[in-house]
């Protein structure tokens, strides 16, 4: 519908700057300067009417800007406080006296008492619903800050020794041969590690939107004159219809955001509506790392020493004086004395075994060989009568020695010494077995297999 308005009403007109200053105490009212429509404004607002497009004056300012730009303040309503600042002008061409009385009066600082007449009438639409389109037109990330860092996982996916030290240590190496020794011994590694790791962020972003209204369901419509504004519509409304779609949690979090005033909206030439906003979120991302390590390895230890084989690469006889020994421990014969002492003695036949073996010619000379072993004794290399090796002295528990066997014993041997199948580890060596035990060997009383 359309037609006239009844907007006459009883005013108050002033230029005094005490009147104007005691209606701002009456009414709790803040002078303030704006921009609309391109034009900077003047204004008394209520503290909560004050928006973030209102620059607070003092009083001082107010009256001096009032006065260079000929404007003038009018009351409509006394008791409601409904203040205007509009152009000298437009409140004499409104007022309901001559234009010389005005003029007049308001030169001389007086408060004209008049019938004002409103000539700025808005078009007004009521709309019952509205559809926006909006999309997000810009985005500047302003702060990024990483906060928190977890590991999740850790994985060996390759390793790979690259090269090796092959420097042959010869003799030296021997100190290295001892269970538990420890030993520099250089290798090149590469391994390729995977990674899985929780990054969370603070993120602080810009945002543009660009929203148009697109559809409108309009119940009522009135038309009427307008010189001074724009159709309007609820800005705010379309500020929480955009951030209730995807940039806040709920339709609290938008109505609080626009009420505090943490966005800014303004309309375009070509009717868009154009919306400013910081937003902060918390990012938590999942981050794939594949490293390789690389590096070199030198510490060494031995865990485990084992003769495989033994066999005589050389043998020959050698003078006993190269090693400060002696040859037997009682009197030595010379090779004269042999010879002249054969005719007083039997020949012995070549099959005949010799009536005296040396352990009894070393007992005889008052040496009693020992054969009860004890702890000193593990490690030593056990041979049989003929001086094979057979094992070594793995143990002594309960004055009874352990040998763990050499691969290559035969089974005469191990029949001898009542040892069983090849399976077993160690085996029980008693006295009755042992023809001595010397300083670096066991000597058995088993000879080799005929």
């Amino acid at each position: 519908m359309s037609g006239n308005r009844d907007t006459s009403r009883e005013s108050q007109i002033t230029t005094d700057t005490d009147t104007i200053r005691g209606w701002g105490d009456t009414h709790e009212l803040t002078p303030v300067r704006y921009e609309e429509d391109g034009e900077t404004r003047l204004a008394l607002v209520r503290e909560s009417e004050m928006g973030e497009h209102h620059d607070r004056m003092d009083w001082g300012d107010f009256e001096g800007e009032l006065r260079d730009r000929e404007m003038v303040v009018v009351r409509h309503d006394e008791s409601a406080g409904d203040v205007d600042v509009v152009e000298r002008t437009e409140a004499v061409g409104t007022a309901a006296l001559t234009t010389e009385e005005v003029e007049e009066e308001l030169i001389e600082g007086e408060t004209i008492e008049s019938e004002f007449t409103e000539r700025a009438v808005v078009e007004h639409t009521v709309v019952e619903e509205v559809t926006v389109e909006s999309e997000v037109t810009d985005r500047e990330m302003v702060e990024s800050d990483t906060v928190d860092a977890e590991l999740i996982t850790r994985d060996v996916e390759h390793c790979e020794v690259t090269s090796v030290d092959t420097t042959d240590a010869g003799i030296e190496a021997l100190g290295t041969f001892g269970t538990g020794t420890r030993s520099d011994l250089a290798c090149d590694v590469a391994v390729t590690i995977d990674e899985a790791w929780t990054v969370t962020k603070e993120n602080v972003e810009r945002i543009t939107i660009e929203s148009r209204i697109v559809e409108a369901d309009v119940e009522e419509t009135e038309t009427v004159e307008s010189d001074t504004v724009r159709e309007t519509v609820d800005i705010e409304g379309v500020e929480r219809t955009v951030l209730e779609g995807e940039l806040v949690d709920s339709p609290e979090t938008a109505r609080v955001a626009v009420e505090e005033g943490n966005v800014e909206s303004r309309f375009r030439e070509d009717d868009a509506i154009e919306t400013h906003l910081l937003r902060s979120q918390t990012i938590e991302e999942e981050v794939s790392i594949r490293r390789e390590v690389t590096g070199e390895i030198a510490d060494a230890e031995t865990l485990a020493s084992e003769t495989i084989s033994h066999a005589a690469v050389e043998s020959e006889i050698v003078d006993a004086a190269d090693y400060d020994r002696e040859l037997a421990v009682g009197p030595s014969t010379t090779a004269d004395e042999r010879t002249a002492g054969v005719d007083d003695t039997e020949t012995l036949e070549a099959d005949e075994p010799a009536t005296e073996e040396p352990a009894t010619a070393e007992r005889s000379a008052g040496e009693t060989a020992r054969i009860e072993p004890t702890d000193d004794d593990v490690g030593k290399t056990v041979v049989n009568a003929s001086g094979d090796e057979v094992g070594m002295v793995s143990a002594v528990e309960n004055d009874r020695m352990y040998v763990d066997p050499h691969p290559s014993i035969t089974d005469r041997i191990r029949t001898a010494l009542g040892w069983g199948s090849d399976d077993d580890d160690t085996y029980p060596v008693d006295e009755e077995h042992v023809s001595r035990i010397e300083d670096d060997e066991v000597v058995l009383g088993v000879d080799r297999q005929g």
